[in-house]
């Protein structure tokens, strides 16, 4: 079976979400001020992000999986078959995520951050079904569609990031926030 490269490399899946881990550490932050913020009100705001912190948290859960399997024990890029083996696995929770976030009803000025959030799961969704049957099929082209839809959906998580930190700067974070900068 052939191995695949370029998404899959280390650097990019690694790099990519240890930036979604800390937008998702960051998520966490705010105070107790009740004053309207640049986003909306700070309590409908501070109710949203507790709704979605699970979601973020879960869907952080599931690339750090497939981070860590998407390697074998020596350190090489697994094959297909094993690549395979962990979109089965966490494919399914991946899908809940979404439904949960179909659930949220965003503040109207969050709308465009939760159709991004959405965006990226289901762009991942998407990847992970397509290796599932590239790899029952042995058809690797479609390998290459897949890395292209986990291409675009790593490409919107420091927006995503910096989002987040822009809200959290809002409710009144501290200066933890200015890491994603």
């Amino acid at each position: 079976m052939r191995r695949r490269g370029a998404i899959w490399g280390r650097r990019a899946i690694q790099s990519k979400g240890i930036a979604f881990l800390l937008g998702l550490i960051l998520a966490g932050c705010g105070s107790d001020d009740d004053d309207g913020t640049k986003f909306g009100d700070a309590a409908e705001l501070r109710t949203y992000r507790g709704s979605i912190n699970s979601i973020i948290d879960s869907v952080s859960a599931i690339d750090s999986t497939v981070v860590a399997r998407a390697y074998n024990s020596s350190g090489t890029l697994a094959t297909a078959e094993n690549l395979n083996e962990v979109f089965l696995e966490v494919r399914p929770h991946l899908l809940e995520a979404l439904v949960e976030l179909d659930r949220v009803a965003p503040p109207a000025r969050l709308l465009s951050l939760h159709n991004t959030i959405r965006s990226l799961i289901i762009l991942r969704l998407d990847a992970y079904a397509l290796v599932m049957e590239g790899f029952s099929t042995q058809d690797e082209a479609l390998y290459t569609t897949a890395e292209e839809k986990l291409a675009a959906a790593n490409a919107i998580i420091p927006d995503i990031n910096n989002t987040l930190c822009d809200i959290d700067l809002a409710l009144g974070a501290t200066g933890q926030c200015r890491l994603l900068a």
